[in-house]
């Protein structure tokens, strides 16, 4: 809202009585808006007095439990690839987060593009195995039921990142309750 007066979308006449509309559309579709893709928001996603609705964007979801499990852990800078702009830290034994500044037209800040952030070869200390990066969900992870996940993270015997990485201007976390079942033993699984 830009002032006191106004209400929730619906209600933009700022009248005592009025009735907002509905979060939700005919078949259930919701009115809200769409996760954004930059910063500051273009005036036309701003300026269209929809429903914000940040709990379904992507990545809101999958981080609930991400800060669950690891809030209140030490912190281990991990480094940033020699690259300013980028950012690795890991939480405990088994939590990181990796970050890579997108470019903001309005206000750049001497970054330019950074590209994305091919992480193989970070040392991450995390166990061995394939891990869900919960900040590219848009819904809650569910531990035991998921296989397959839209950005994973291959974590090596000895802690490295064999692969995954982050696109610009976006984050990766992965946990210890993110981790996906072992590709090769469910193909060993199938053969026996």
């Amino acid at each position: 809202w830009k002032s006191i007066d106004e209400g929730p979308p619906g209600c933009q006449g700022g009248g005592e009585l009025c009735t907002p509309s509905s979060p939700f559309g005919a078949g259930g579709a919701t009115n809200c808006m769409a996760t954004p893709t930059q910063s500051p928001l273009p005036s036309e996603s701003s300026d269209q007095n929809s429903w914000v609705c940040e709990h379904r964007w992507q990545g809101v979801a999958g981080l609930v439990a991400f800060r669950k499990a690891c809030r209140g852990r030490a912190v281990t800078n991990l480094g940033n690839g020699g690259v300013d702009g980028r950012l690795a830290f890991r939480a405990g034994d088994d939590c990181m987060v990796a970050l890579v500044r997108g470019s903001n037209w309005k206000w750049p800040q001497g970054f330019g593009s950074l590209g994305d952030w091919n992480l193989q070869g970070l040392q991450v200390g995390l166990p061995a195995g394939r891990y869900c990066n919960v900040a590219a969900l848009s819904s809650k992870f569910m531990a035991g039921t998921v296989t397959e996940c839209p950005s994973e993270v291959l974590v090596g015997g000895d802690g490295a990142v064999l692969s995954g990485g982050v696109p610009e201007g976006d984050l990766l976390a992965i946990y210890g309750g993110s981790r996906l079942p072992d590709r090769r033993l469910r193909s060993d699984r199938r053969r026996r």
